[in-house]
């Protein structure tokens, strides 16, 4: 038996390790948060300790408390914003029935060929029930105007203006935009049935992300808090039963904190960039509360994916509110086009100066990743990647030099 666990050893830690991890999926977030709040508290504490002389735990105090300030704040804030800006979109649902009428009536008279592929898309899109009732409908208007002069109103595309008398092609116009009244009427009423499903389990969301977000501050507070008597527990499980596993992995899982850490300052470089480049299209569009949009584009840039969709959606609301569906079509052109700026430029650009990693390789990694894993994909994608061919196969993506001094500052935050 020790035979086997000596030939074996390292594949067992391992494999331990893995299970373990498996077993904690559920709470991979709070763990990931804790870490990234200790790891951004440190050297604030740091600061606090060198320019201001304060004491360790009094530096850490003023930290954590401009850390709930600021999570107060933005809750504060946004929350009632969005909240008044989706109320305001509900009250003025028949108004943008009535622009997007408009709309399409515009695009119609400048481009005819356009409005019966409208039309089918918006079918396309619609479930057989409802195109079955917008049929009734339209049948029935057409008894009720005398639309006789041709079989089918499709049958109108297939022959010339001048073959059909004007009082025909007047009723052609009538029936045209009856449909496109039932078949937008019925496009809003369907998103709006799934906005109101979706509502409950975004409120669900919200609290489990605030408890989160309570609970990673709480935990990351007390390990920092209580960092020396850690350390010194850590090290005392060199002397313990527990020898191997700690010799095995403790290394590791420190640089691999590292990496983390690196991939940390790239998003917030990235984070920086997006809110930059967010606020000059917002500018430029002449949408309001630009300050508070922009806040809420630079804590969103942290969340990979889903952070655009939530982010743009108080955008879209104000545009909207203030502008109709024109200002609000330029706001989801203008992030579709810094959001392709930062998935295909800023990101491979800025994690592979982190990293020393070809930014085609980057790209291509984020790729698989998202594919293959979702949000966690995105998140921990790189680094888990740089992590593997670095560490775990030894090919030199840099100098030892520049990573020693960096896992020797990290060493001593963990120590201290």
């Amino acid at each position: 038996m020790d035979s086997f666990y000596e030939a074996n050893r390292r594949i067992l830690i391992w494999l331990i390790l893995i299970g373990l991890l498996w077993l904690l999926r559920d709470f991979f977030g709070l763990i990931f948060i804790t870490f990234v709040l200790a790891f951004i508290a440190t050297p604030l504490i740091r600061l606090g300790q060198n320019k201001l002389k304060l004491s360790y735990r009094l530096s850490l105090s003023l930290v954590y408390i401009f850390f709930l300030v600021g999570l107060g704040s933005f809750f504060h804030y946004v929350t009632p914003s969005v909240i008044g800006e989706a109320s305001r979109f509900m009250n003025n649902l028949s108004e943008l029935q009535l622009k997007l009428l408009e709309l399409k009536q515009d695009i119609g008279s400048k481009y005819p060929g356009v409005e019966r592929s409208l039309h089918g898309y918006i079918r396309s899109i619609l479930d057989e029930d409802t195109q079955k009732v917008i049929d009734r409908e339209l049948n029935l208007f057409k008894r009720t105007i005398n639309l006789s002069e041709v079989e089918q109103p499709e049958d109108a595309e297939n022959k010339e203006d001048s073959s059909m008398t004007e009082k025909t092609q007047e009723k052609l116009k009538k029936y045209y935009d009856k449909e496109a009244e039932l078949l937008i009427d019925s496009l809003m009423t369907k998103q709006m049935d799934k906005a109101r499903e979706q509502v409950p389990k975004l409120i669900n969301h919200f609290y489990q992300a605030t408890g989160t977000m309570l609970l990673a501050l709480l935990f990351s507070f007390l390990i920092l808090f209580d960092s020396v008597r850690l350390g010194d527990l850590m090290k005392s499980l060199h002397d313990s039963r527990l020898r191997d596993f700690y010799q095995e992995t403790a290394q590791p899982v420190v640089r691999f904190a590292y990496v983390i850490g690196r991939a940390i300052q790239a998003q917030a470089m990235i984070a920086c960039v997006n809110t930059f480049l967010t606020l000059i299209g917002l500018i430029i569009l002449g949408i309001p509360s630009v300050a508070l949009l922009s806040l809420i584009v630079f804590v969103c840039s942290f969340i990979p994916v889903l952070g655009v969709f939530i982010s743009t959606t108080p955008m879209v609301l104000i545009a909207l509110n203030t502008g109709g569906l024109t200002l609000a079509l330029a706001i989801v052109v203008m992030i579709t086009v810094v959001h392709i700026i930062e998935a295909y430029g800023l990101n491979p650009l800025i994690y592979g100066k982190h990293f020393k990693l070809n930014p085609v390789l980057v790209l291509i990694i984020l790729l698989i990743a998202y594919h293959s894993f979702g949000l966690w994909g995105m998140i921990l994608g790189v680094p888990v990647t740089y992590y593997f061919i670095h560490d775990v196969f030894g090919v030199p993506l840099w100098d030892e030099r520049r990573l020693e001094p960096a896992n020797t500052v990290l060493e001593a935050s963990i120590n201290d």
